[in-house]
């Protein structure tokens, strides 16, 4: 008999079993018993949860065999353990129909040759099951302890996962997405490809997932080749999940207190104070077989206005090193006044990195954590992807541009690369006085809005962006056509009538950017 579950095959050795006999349904033996009932009706809807063990006189079942084959349907759709009658005045033995259903499905029926006191059926292995459900607490108890006690000792995933098989002597499985999964006990090459490419949804395993900081980092599997899992192995496996959770948060811990470290170094790198040897001695510290094909910086900035900022800094740390991790950057990361500077270093070539990227930034959006931040003030920017090591400082600086472009005007993305415009009117500015020419060509419509309280300038951008569109315009501005006429005569007299026309307009379109981005927004 299992220490913690109580099976079919267990049942028949009760002393009020030695008359018993399966006629039916052998395969189930191994069916798992949580509860003893007693049942004499047809619908059982109500009265059961799944994995008891029927008992019944069949006093309801004499007469009419569909009604048989329904209670027993019942029973199987209710998965429960097995169904036991006792042969007497009511039945005397079990229809073939009912005999084919039940080995179709390995539903196990016993019947009894003589009386046998259902009550003490009943309370005998009510006992049974309320013994194995107090030692397994206990066990659970204990082994929780021992998880905790190693855990201050700096147990190892390894060595947690040791301990699980020993207690479970079941197949484990530890799978970290990006590495290679942990196999205890450990198997053959041929054995491991075998279970890795078997479906994890099968009835043989369980699985528990573990979340990073709302990213799923990681897979915790049992295997059983009969697919019969006790409550004890299922609880088992989620006290390992959280554990091992618990040492992946303490990993991350340690590699934050390595990057307060390695800030100076970082700095200088960004600072363009490090030759490429320097910079590729740092690297291979850490990751000795490291070839760059491609790199980028990140940037967080962090509002200054929100309170608990260095938790949810140092947070914020562990989640974006996490979601790169996943996909395969190498990140390195330190703080610069309100910012968080991710430098990312990754094997594949420019163009496989943004494009890899893009895709984290758009999933990132659609999480809770990204809408939090941003409704916080967060901000973030990404840097021109570039090739070599000596580009990182590059990357840096059309990171912060990238930002300060971002902070000004409402753009659809955060990458250096899908802003050349606004990076264009942002270099002119560093050299010319922008704001006079912005003046020269929309002073007369910035002044009569100011005069007249109106909206020139606006419909004029809206006129702009669609295409000259009048339709268009109109929905947009939430006017009605008539409106829209006066606006746009009023813009050919301050404008001139040909506005819309070659050169003029594209100078205009330009003139509206440039004034999104210098205009002062307090």
């Amino acid at each position: 008999m299992s220490q913690f579950k109580l099976q079919v095959k267990d049942v028949l050795e009760n002393t009020y079993f030695q008359s018993a006999e399966v006629v039916a349904g052998e395969g189930g033996l191994l069916r798992i018993v949580k509860w003893a009932h007693v049942i004499e009706i047809i619908q059982v809807d109500n009265f059961l949860a799944g994995d008891e063990l029927v008992l019944t006189t069949g006093i309801s079942l004499q007469h009419c065999l569909e009604d048989f084959v329904f209670f027993v349907e019942s029973l199987i759709q209710k998965n429960c353990a097995a169904l036991c009658i006792e042969y007497g005045t009511s039945i005397q033995t079990i229809p073939e129909a009912i005999i084919s259903l039940a080995n179709r499905y390995s539903f196990p029926i016993i019947v009894f040759h003589e009386t046998v006191p259902f009550v003490r059926i009943t309370q005998d292995l009510h006992s049974q099951i309320m013994n194995q459900q107090y030692l397994m607490i206990s066990s659970l108890e204990s082994y929780s302890q021992t998880l905790n006690k190693n855990a201050l000792l700096g147990q190892t995933a390894e060595e947690i996962l040791q301990n699980m098989y020993n207690e479970l002597k079941t197949q484990i499985t530890f799978s970290i997405k990006g590495r290679e999964p942990i196999f205890f006990p450990n198997m053959s090459h041929n054995k491991r490809q075998q279970l890795l490419t078997m479906k994890k949804t099968a009835s043989k395993f369980k699985h528990e997932p573990i979340f990073i900081f709302d990213q799923h980092y990681a897979d915790l599997f049992l295997y059983r080749e009969d697919g019969l899992f006790s409550e004890f192995e299922l609880l088992i496996l989620d006290r390992t999940a959280t554990a091992l959770a618990q040492l992946l948060m303490r990993d991350f811990y340690i590699e934050e207190k390595r990057d307060i470290e390695d800030a100076s170094i970082l700095a200088d790198w960004i600072d363009q104070k490090l030759s490429k040897e320097e910079i590729y001695k740092f690297i291979v510290t850490y990751h000795s077989n490291y070839n760059l094909s491609s790199g980028a910086v990140f940037i967080l900035a962090s509002p200054t206005a929100v309170s608990k900022v260095q938790e949810d800094i140092v947070y914020s740390k562990l989640y974006y090193r996490n979601l790169f991790e996943q996909n395969g950057f190498i990140p390195f990361l330190f703080e610069r006044k309100s910012y968080v500077v991710f430098i990312l270093l990754h094997t594949k070539d420019s163009k496989s990195s943004r494009e890899l990227l893009n895709t984290l930034v758009s999933s990132v959006q659609k999480t809770d954590f990204y809408k939090k931040q941003m409704v916080q003030g967060y901000q973030i920017a990404i840097g021109k992807v570039v090739a070599d090591v000596e580009e990182i400082p590059k990357s840096y600086q059309t990171a912060l541009e990238t930002l300060y472009i971002c902070s000004k005007v409402q753009t659809t993305s955060y990458f250096y690369d899908d802003l050349h415009l606004y990076h264009l009117i942002y270099k002119l500015q560093m050299q010319v006085n922008l704001q006079e020419v912005i003046q020269d060509y929309l002073q007369p419509v910035i002044e009569y809005d100011r005069k007249y309280n109106s909206k020139l300038l606006e419909t004029l951008q809206v006129y702009l962006q669609t295409n000259g569109s009048k339709q268009q315009t109109a929905n947009q501005l939430f006017i009605v056509r008539q409106t829209l006429y006066h606006r746009l005569k009023k813009l050919e007299s301050l404008l001139g009538e040909n506005f819309m026309k070659g050169h003029n307009r594209i100078t205009l379109e330009f003139m509206l950017l440039a004034n999104s981005l210098i205009e002062d927004k307090n």
